[in-house]
C-alpha cells in the first residue's frame, strides 16, 4: 500500500456517502475513550474499529493491517527502551524480580515483571489508537477533514498548511521512489559502503528537486490569482445513515459504561 492508494481508498469506501463530521467525531470520541480507558476497552474497539473498516467500509484487508504493521514499527523500535533494564551483578542482585537475565561482564540486564505488564498496556493503547486514525484515514478524505476544520473555526492559514504539507508528501515519496528506482537500474545500493553513498546522493537530489517542485506550485498559484485561501470542493451529497448512527452512539454509551463498571469512571 503506498500513500496514493490510501487516498484513492478514502474516496472509494462504502462509507463516502456518510456527513464527515460524523465519523470525525465517531474517531475522536473513541481515541479519546481510548487514551483514558483501560485495556478491555481498548481491545474492545481495535476489534470494532476493525469491523467498521473492513466489514461496512469495505477497505481491503491487507491495506489495513500494513497500516498498522507500518505505524507499529516505530513502537516496536521503542520497546528495548521499555523493556530492558540493568543492576550491578551482586548489588542487591535478590531482590530484582526477571523475567529473562543476561550476564554483560559486571552488569546484568534482565526483563521484569513489571516491564511486561507496562508494554501490555502500551501496546494495546497503541494498536486501538491506530485503529481510530485508521478509520478516519481511510473513509474521510483530506479535503472533506479540512472542510470540517474550517466549519468550526480553525483559523484558514493553518489549513492552507496542512493542505500544501499534505501534498507535498505524496511529491516528496514519488520523487524519492523514482530516485531511488533511477539508482537501482545503474546498479547502486549494492553493499553497505555505495547504500550509504547513493543514500546521500538520494537526499540531495531530492531536496533540489522537492524546491523546483515548491517553486512551480508557487508560480502557477500565483498566475490563477491565489489571494487569500485555497478553496477546495467535497462531495455535497452526503447522506446520513439512521443505522450507522444507532451503532456508533449505542456501542460507545456501552463502552463508557463498561469503562465506568471496571473501575475507571464514576458519574
Amino acid at each position: 500500500m503506498n500513500w496514493q492508494q490510501l487516498d484513492s481508498l478514502s474516496y472509494q469506501n462504502r462509507l463516502r456517502q456518510l456527513p464527515p463530521e460524523h465519523k470525525l467525531l465517531f474517531g475522536v470520541a473513541l481515541l479519546l475513550l481510548v487514551l483514558m480507558g483501560h485495556t478491555l476497552v481498548q481491545m474492545l474497539v481495535f476489534v470494532w474499529i476493525g469491523v467498521w473498516v473492513i466489514g461496512y467500509a469495505r477497505i481491503p484487508v491487507g491495506s489495513y493491517l500494513l497500516f498498522l504493521l507500518l505505524s507499529l514499527s516505530f513502537f516496536v523500535a521503542g520497546l528495548p527502551a521499555l523493556l530492558l533494564e540493568w543492576v550491578k551483578a551482586g548489588a542487591g542482585l535478590q531482590k530484582v524480580e526477571m523475567l529473562i537475565a543476561w550476564n554483560l561482564g559486571s552488569y546484568v540486564v534482565y526483563i521484569s515483571p513489571v516491564a511486561v505488564s507496562k508494554v501490555t498496556i502500551l501496546f494495546w493503547r497503541t494498536m486501538a489508537s491506530l485503529s481510530c486514525f485508521s478509520f478516519i484515514l481511510f473513509t474521510v478524505p483530506f479535503a472533506e477533514i479540512l472542510q470540517v476544520l474550517r466549519r468550526i473555526g480553525v483559523p484558514s492559514i493553518l489549513t492552507d498548511l496542512l493542505m500544501i504539507m499534505y501534498r507535498f508528501i505524496f511529491v516528496l515519496l514519488h520523487t524519492s521512489y523514482q530516485l531511488w528506482i533511477a539508482q537501482r537500474s545503474r546498479g547502486g545500493h549494492r553493499g553497505f559502503k555505495a547504500l550509504l553513498r547513493d543514500a546521500g546522493l538520494l537526499a540531495a537530489q531530492l531536496f533540489v528537486r522537492a524546491m523546483r517542485k515548491y517553486e512551480a506550485l508557487y508560480k502557477g498559484m500565483s498566475a490563477r490569482g491565489f489571494a487569500d485561501s485555497f478553496h477546495v470542493l467535497g462531495l455535497q451529497t452526503h447522506v446520513r445513515s439512521a443505522r450507522y448512527e444507532r451503532e456508533s452512539i449505542v456501542g460507545c454509551i456501552m463502552l463508557v459504561l463498561l469503562e465506568s463498571w471496571t473501575g475507571g469512571w464514576w458519574f
